[in-house]
């Protein structure tokens, strides 16, 4: 089966956000949400995540789940504002992102100075490499897609591989990898195995 698929472009980071639903049952999950930063005045907004929520709420989708490719580097994650927000309309969707996600975490703490205990319990749900589940009568399947970073996970939705940071618009960019833990060559085997036909 195919999902309905909505791209939300966000200007300000260049950064693609999906609603990606299950036709049959308007089951949907959110991937990749944005929370607006304004570096001149040091403010954040939800704007471009109460965009998101004014489309599910129009569509009828209840949200099954909030998915992160990676830890962005170019703009924050709206995950636990959507996350705070559904719970107020009855229902809490968990949110998830590859189970590498802890060596990035302690990559930055180190980096950074910021104690482990300060990202304990930032995800619901540490997706294994091929782990499968169901969003409705959707059959969602997470892929280990490293390169850019080493927790890099994209979601096999019917024919759609949602990629993240995997493969940029060539407008913006190329997918970087002199990102901690990085590496070029994981990345064209990631792309090279997963991508293309």
């Amino acid at each position: 089966m195919e999902p309905v698929v909505h791209p939300v472009f966000e200007p300000q980071t260049s950064t693609w956000q999906y609603v990606v639903a299950d036709p049959s049952t308007n089951a949907a999950i959110i991937i990749d949400p944005v929370l607006d930063f304004d570096p001149a005045r040091n403010t954040v907004s939800t704007k471009t995540a109460d965009g998101l929520l004014a489309l599910v709420k129009e569509k009828g989708y209840t949200i099954e789940r909030l998915l992160e490719t990676h830890v962005h580097a170019d703009h924050l994650t709206a995950a636990s504002y959507l996350q705070d927000r559904l719970a107020k309309e009855g229902k809490r969707p968990p949110i998830g992102i590859g189970k590498r996600i802890g060596e990035v975490q302690q990559r930055f703490a180190k980096r950074y100075g910021i104690g482990m205990e300060e990202c304990e319990g930032a995800f619901d749900n540490l997706l294994d490499d091929d782990e499968i589940f169901h969003v409705g009568n959707l059959e969602v399947k997470a892929v280990h897609l490293p390169g850019h970073t080493p927790d890099h996970m994209g979601y096999l939705v019917g024919s759609n591989i949602f990629c993240g940071d995997s493969i940029f618009n060539t407008d913006v960019g190329s997918a970087r990898c002199d990102f901690p833990g990085g590496n070029a060559g994981d990345l064209y085997v990631a792309i090279a195995s997963h991508a293309l036909p």
